[in-house]
């Protein structure tokens, strides 16, 4: 592969960069391969869900096409009214991943369940392009349980860091409270709920995942065991 260009962004686990026109690389910074993760971008690309186009993998190098308009995390700030409409579109993603076909080579994520999962599906992981949402990161993702999926954006949303003030936070949480309620109706609540000790289980062996944010997935848990 050649060097790549100008830094984009940096995520929690990888770094994209520019890579000449109409492209990035998003690289590991450790040891992985990124082959399986094509693959999954592929297949879901057959069955009609957006992802960006795959160009080349190779080790921890991804090579793909460059997306524009930028993530529905950050839209929430510039367009805080479209919060309903930003969690109906995201559950909307949820619900068309899970009907997606599985195949037998793709990993297994959670002991249960049967459908295709993502597990890093989230507000900064759907890109707000010209051609509408576009799902990125497709590092985790395998066959496993749906609702335990729902159960995990419901975790992450409620613990997740915010950066600012504390006006900022406060004002962020209020946002945040609302997305959770508009994105869980279009779900069966209980079944998810019943899923947040698998989702927790599954989300605590993160390494990403720091002490505070996982202490507030237990306190989540445990809000809403049964």
């Amino acid at each position: 592969m050649n060097e790549p260009g100008n830094l984009i962004a940096r995520g929690r686990a990888a770094d994209v960069f520019e890579y000449g026109e109409g492209l990035v690389l998003r690289r590991y910074r450790f040891d992985f391969d990124c082959e399986y993760e094509a693959r999954v971008m592929r297949h879901v690309a057959d069955a009609g869900l957006p992802v960006p186009a795959i160009i080349e993998a190779s080790g921890r190098d991804l090579v793909m096409e460059r997306l524009d308009g930028g993530t529905m995390l950050a839209d929430f700030s510039k367009h805080p009214w479209l919060l309903r409409a930003h969690a109906r579109t995201l559950a909307g993603l949820f619900q068309r991943l899970h009907t997606i076909p599985t195949e037998p080579w793709m990993k297994r994520r959670h002991p249960t369940g049967d459908v295709l999962v993502h597990l890093d599906l989230h507000p900064d992981n759907v890109m707000l392009t010209s051609r509408g949402p576009v799902v990125i990161d497709w590092s985790n993702a395998g066959i496993g349980d749906g609702d335990a999926e729902v159960a995990d954006l419901w975790l992450i949303l409620s613990s997740a860091k915010v950066p600012g003030s504390a006006f900022d936070r406060v004002l962020a949480a209020i946002g945040r409270s609302l997305f959770v309620r508009s994105f869980l109706r279009s779900f069966d609540r209980g079944p998810v709920a019943a899923a947040l000790p698998l989702a927790y289980d599954n989300r605590s062996r993160d390494p990403n995942m720091s002490e505070d944010e996982l202490a507030k997935m237990r306190d989540l848990v445990e809000r809403n065991a049964t």
